[in-house]
């Protein structure tokens, strides 16, 4: 698809790869709506995306709450409709993990990471079905994690659980009725060379320290993706 003059929209654009993804796509000359539940941190990705010359938004939004997602979907529909959804926010939920955390904690990394991802593709689609026909699918982009893949044990079994629920959504989206209105695709990346990655890496033993993907690795398989990519693809990058 023609990135410039689409609207797209970036949850988790705060900051770190969201930040990223937003300006790589502001850069294509997509405007960008940029959600995030930091108001102020999407405030100055909104800045930093209209410094590219197009048009930028910030929305507060947190992912886990029904009422946040449908509220963004109800601002790009005010905009006229987005073009392309990243579903970027995602992360560990702090404190003890599965099987030591309590039904709340892991219910809600479970949100974060998988349900939010679905409710705001359903409500992507639905809004497609109304505006256009197949002549112009739009883009749909998951951003999955290397804890998906492999058998493995994890610190965080709820997180890998929801990331792997989510490399097999955006495959199973790819059936031809849904490829028609949106191609939902996903990137799996391994550890994100962003300061955070950086600085938990450091605090490995160096026989543990995992290699680092660089954020413009990912950013670029993402804009690909929109601008080329087929409904279902997954690309890895490890």
């Amino acid at each position: 698809m023609e990135i410039r003059y689409a609207l797209a929209v970036v949850t988790g654009a705060g900051g770190g790869l969201g930040r990223e993804i937003a300006v790589a796509l502001a850069r294509r000359g997509a405007a960008v709506v940029c959600a995030d539940r930091d108001r102020a941190a999407a405030d100055e990705t909104a800045d930093l995306v209209r410094q590219r010359r197009v048009s930028g938004w910030s929305v507060a939004c947190d992912v886990t709450e029904e009422a946040d997602l449908r509220a963004l979907g109800a601002r790009a529909l005010d905009l006229g409709g987005a073009d392309v959804l990243v579903n970027n926010a995602g992360g560990w939920t702090p404190g003890e993990q599965y099987p030591a955390a309590p039904y709340d904690a892991w219910s809600r990394t479970l949100d974060l990471n998988l349900r939010a991802p679905m409710l705001l593709t359903q409500l992507f689609l639905a809004d497609l079905e109304r505006r256009r026909g197949p002549q112009r699918p739009a883009a749909v982009v998951n951003v999955s994690s290397s804890a998906a893949l492999g058998a493995e044990g994890y610190g965080s079994p709820e997180y890998a659980a929801a990331k792997a629920g989510l490399v097999r959504l955006t495959t199973a989206l790819g059936d031809p009725a849904t490829a028609a209105r949106a191609r939902v695709m996903a990137v799996v990346p391994g550890w994100i060379g962003l300061p955070r990655a950086h600085e938990e890496r450091a605090a490995l033993p160096p026989a543990d320290r995992p290699p680092l993907v660089p954020p413009e690795a990912v950013t670029r398989a993402v804009v690909q993706l929109v601008a080329h990519g087929h409904a279902g693809e997954v690309v890895e990058l490890l």
